[in-house]
């Protein structure tokens, strides 16, 4: 073997039941941008795209129909978003009705997310960026060793992140 991988991540590629509906969703509701689009399967300059569901089952199993009529990728897939500002991404997404597997919800390491689901069922998360939480955090009042404590990061990262790095 040599010092280079053979491999490298190249995308997430969703399996959907209608190509223009999640199309729409991804760029309108997500904001993201097209790379390519081929009709049948479009990639996203974020490295996510979207396949026909029955044209990538027939690729792949050589069998258009799964019998229960799901076609997606659903079962066990989480897409994970990030955001600065999550008060500003909840009401954008109850606007445009996504359905909420939960609101915003504090995790155990104190970061804020929301989760729901696109029009095929994905689940995708939208979490604050871990630098805003403990930005957050520290506006509460929270010493930087409570908020390491409290978010399970390193003290060096939090102190970091707060400004306090020591030089």
């Amino acid at each position: 073997m040599g010092d280079k991988s053979i491999f490298s991540f190249h995308s997430t590629v969703l399996f959907v039941s209608d190509v223009e509906v999640s199309k729409k969703f991804y760029t309108e509701v997500m904001e993201e941008e097209i790379e390519l689009d081929l009709g049948i399967n479009v990639g996203f300059k974020s490295a996510l795209a979207i396949w026909d569901g029955k044209y990538g089952r027939n690729v792949i199993f050589g069998d258009a129909d799964p019998g229960d009529g799901d076609f997606s990728s659903k079962r066990m897939l989480e897409l994970y978003y990030e955001t600065e500002d999550m008060g500003r991404t909840f009401e954008m997404l109850n606007t445009a009705g996504v359905e909420f597997v939960h609101p915003v919800t504090e995790q155990p390491w104190r970061q804020l997310t929301a989760r729901f689901l696109d029009p095929d069922g994905h689940m995708i998360e939208v979490g604050e960026r871990m630098d805003v939480c403990v930005k957050r955090l520290a506006a509460s009042g929270m010493s930087a060793e409570e908020i390491a404590a409290s978010t399970t990061m390193p003290l060096e990262i939090v102190k970091h992140m707060l400004g306090m790095d020591e030089r």
